[in-house]
């Protein structure tokens, strides 16, 4: 079951794509990980996860999800975000950074409702 946010409770993600230099990756991995166990701590943070590029293997990308905008905008204000930022600025050669608002969440029913959409465009 899938379902669409209503004001009440929101959905936001920031994503902090990071290219790292070479010989600084096992210094960010094992620094991303400290910060992203306090940053999963702070009040309104879902979750605050590192990926990494399966092609490019020193790019990397981190996820915060959080319940609201207060919450995220508050958290760009800790001290938490401010050495993550740093960590980057240090450790990577290219930054970049999205945020976003999620409509709607769900798993493969979701999908296969988009899916289903699409086929019925094109007939």
């Amino acid at each position: 079951m899938h379902k669409r946010r209503h004001k009440e409770y929101e959905l936001l993600i920031y994503q902090l794509k990071i290219v790292v230099k070479a010989y600084k990756t096992v210094e960010f991995v094992k620094s991303m990980r400290s910060f992203s166990r306090k940053i999963r701590k702070e009040n309104g943070c879902l979750d605050c996860s590192l990926y990494r590029d399966s092609e490019k293997e020193n790019t990397f990308s981190v996820i915060g999800k959080w319940q609201t905008r207060q919450a995220m905008e508050k958290h760009f204000k800790t001290q938490n975000f401010e050495v993550l930022i740093g960590a980057a600025r240090v450790l990577g050669d290219t930054f970049e950074m999205n945020i976003a608002e999620v409509l709607e969440t769900g798993g493969f029913k979701l999908a296969k409702h988009f899916c289903h959409q699409d086929t019925k465009a094109q007939k």
